[in-house]
């Protein structure tokens, strides 16, 4: 049997309608998914620190969505999640003090803003100063407990990446119902200071300044500068403490041939750094200034075993002299045990001018024989193998 088929004027016009029809059918771009965004408000009391947010089934919560950027107490943050047809996702939030606060399957369609902590608690606000004369490093604030021990949890630093220098102050702010508190400050040097009972909400002051701080004892050493240049700087700060501190000269310099007395308060063990004009800087840590309270800054102190040296009157007895008769400054000198490397460099932040005399100690008072390297500023070495450091001779090197 034969199938009917169209023809003459309506088998063109069919033909013609479906060839009209199917290609812009096909060149027709597919729908691009919505642009996500919701805002994120941080009603805690801490710093927002880092945002991730990632669909349920993630095995990931992928890149931190606040990038460089923080959310502060009490402000928002818009949070832009590309496009994508997920609606739904696991939000993770982490604040200043470390803390982690994860909110699961969130509908960010439905609910755009997303809040983190109580924004019906009130603000308590106080100002901090810092009246003492070191850096405030750390902040804490707890609920008032009249006992409370010595190693009570405090809670997070309330500076967050902030110090109070002396002379300034810090805003503290949290969100609570409560007004007595307890405070801690811990300074630049370590040590604490602590106020109890405070009520922040009568009192929206309140002032460190070390006066509750048992005081240490005073220590005190003398510095004898026998380099060839002066001291611009120097800095004595116990052993335990975590920066310098102060230049203890001040507006001072220390002359070649000139000492100084440095003070502090901590205990025996302590560390010294001095700086020199151009720069350099020499370092000796872990010393007695109980057992040795006058310290020789000369080229070699911060690797001798001794310090310290009691006749500051002319050449020191039985130590090699070293002239220099070259025709440019000794930049570098060496003197490592004989056939061993030839370990550091004597001079430091020194060069020994033109025609200047150095005295040489041995670094170890029991082995006086060292093979000795000096160094000119062009590079050329001069090398006086097995010398005795303990002779009293003088050597020259041209």
């Amino acid at each position: 049997m034969t199938p009917l088929r169209a023809s003459g004027p309506l088998a063109l016009a069919a033909l013609l309608a479906a060839s009209a029809f199917w290609p812009a059918a096909a060149q027709q771009p597919a729908q691009q998914p919505p642009a996500r965004e919701f805002t994120v408000q941080n009603e805690t009391d801490l710093v927002l620190r880092e945002l991730y947010a990632a669909p349920p089934n993630a095995a990931e919560r992928g890149p931190d969505r606040l990038g460089a950027d923080i959310v502060a107490v009490g402000a928002t943050y818009r949070v832009r999640l590309g496009r994508t047809r997920d609606c739904t996702f696991n939000v993770t939030a982490v604040f200043a003090d470390g803390t982690e606060v994860t909110r699961a399957r969130v509908d960010i369609c439905r609910n755009p803003r997303l809040v983190f902590g109580d924004p019906s608690l009130p603000t308590l606000q106080a100002e901090v100063l810092n009246r003492s004369g070191v850096l405030l490093r750390e902040l804490y604030a707890a609920p008032a407990q009249p006992d409370a021990p010595a190693d009570r949890a405090w809670g997070p630093d309330r500076l967050g990446a902030s110090v109070i220098p002396p002379g300034e102050s810090f805003t503290l702010r949290m969100r609570t119902r409560d007004c007595a508190f307890d405070l801690r400050a811990v300074y630049a040097d370590d040590r604490e200071e602590v106020a109890r009972g405070l009520d922040l909400c009568a009192t929206r002051q309140v002032a460190f300044d070390r006066a509750g701080i048992p005081r240490l004892p005073a220590r005190e050493v003398t510095l004898v500068n026998r380099h060839l240049v002066p001291v611009l700087e120097a800095y004595l700060s116990a052993s335990t403490d975590s920066d310098w501190g102060p230049d203890r000269l001040g507006t001072s310099m220390l002359a070649v041939g000139d000492e100084a007395t440095l003070r502090m308060e901590g205990g025996c063990e302590a560390d010294i750094r001095i700086v020199f004009p151009n720069g350099g800087a020499e370092e000796r840590r872990a010393l007695d200034i109980c057992e040795t309270d006058r310290i020789v800054l000369r080229p070699g102190w911060t690797v001798a075993d001794t310090a310290g040296d009691g006749d500051m009157d002319g050449p020191i007895a039985s130590v090699l002299r070293l002239r220099n008769a070259g025709p440019l400054p000794i930049v570098e000198l060496y003197t490592g045990r004989p056939g061993g490397p030839r370990g550091d460099d004597r001079l430091g932040a020194d060069i020994l001018p033109i025609g200047s005399v150095l005295e040489v100690e041995p670094v170890d008072p029991d082995a006086c024989a060292a093979d000795l390297i000096a160094v000119f500023r062009d590079g050329r070495e001069v090398a006086r193998p097995n010398v005795d450091l303990c002779s009293g001779e003088e050597i020259v090197l041209r």
